[in-house]
C-alpha cells in the first residue's frame, strides 16, 4: 500500500512535465533497514528500546523491529542485556548534561569488546555536552555488490544515505543501466 501511494504521489508531482512512466522497485517486506534509531527508556529497574509515534509523539516499546536487519534485531537485546547491569553506562546513557569520564570510556570499551565477542562488528561513540568520544572511528564501511563488483560506502556517523541496502543496490544498478554509454558528467 505504501509503495502504491508513493508511486501515485510521484506520478502526480511529475505530471506537469510529461515524465515517462516510473520504474518501480519493490523493497523486501522485512529486515531491509541497515540503520535504525531507538531510545533506551528507563522505567524503575527496567530498560527497553522505544520509538516515538510521529503523529501522537507517544512512546512505543520496541522489543523487535521487523523493518530493521536481522543483525540490528539481535543487537537490540544484546545491548540491553549488556548495559542493564552496568551502573556507569546505564546512568550516563543519553544523559547529555553529564560529562563522559575515564570510567565511562573504560566501561564503553568493555561493552564494545563484549559485543564484538558475540559477533557484532560495531563502533561506539559517546556524546555529551561539547564532547564526542569515538572508541575507534565515527564510520562504518558498507560493502554493496553492484553490477558484479563490490562498492564500498563509508557511512559517517550522523550523515544520511539510503538505509535500505537492497534498494541502494537497485538504485545504483538502475543508474548504471540508464547511463550506459553516456559521456561527460552526471548530476
Amino acid at each position: 500500500d505504501q509503495l502504491a501511494e508513493k508511486t501515485a504521489r510521484l506520478k502526480t508531482l511529475m505530471s506537469p512535465f510529461t515524465a515517462p512512466e516510473p520504474e518501480v522497485f519493490r523493497s523486501q517486506v522485512e529486515h531491509y533497514r541497515m540503520r535504525a534509531e531507538f531510545r533506551i527508556w528507563h522505567d524503575e529497574d527496567e530498560m527497553y528500546h522505544i520509538m516515538f509515534d510521529q503523529q501522537t509523539k507517544q512512546r512505543i516499546r520496541v522489543e523487535q523491529f521487523p523493518a530493521a536487519s536481522e543483525l540490528i534485531n539481535r543487537l537490540m537485546s544484546a545491548l540491553i542485556a549488556a548495559i542493564k547491569p552496568d551502573p556507569i553506562l546505564r546512568r550516563k546513557l543519553f544523559q547529555i548534561h553529564r560529562k563522559l569520564d575515564d570510567a565511562w570510556q573504560q566501561q564503553a570499551e568493555k561493552l564494545r569488546d563484549d559485543l564484538r565477542a558475540q559477533g557484532f562488528d560495531l563502533q561506539l561513540i559517546g556524546r555529551a555536552s561539547k564532547m564526542k568520544i569515538m572508541l575507534d572511528q565515527d564510520y562504518v564501511d558498507e560493502v554493496l555488490p553492484v553490477a558484479g563488483r563490490d562498492m564500498i560506502y563509508r557511512q559517517v556517523e550522523n550523515s544520511f544515505t539510503q538505509p535500505n541496502a537492497a534498494m541502494n543496490i537497485q538504485m545504483l544498478e538502475w543508474a548504471l543501466d540508464v547511463t550506459a554509454g553516456s559521456k561527460g558528467d552526471l548530476l
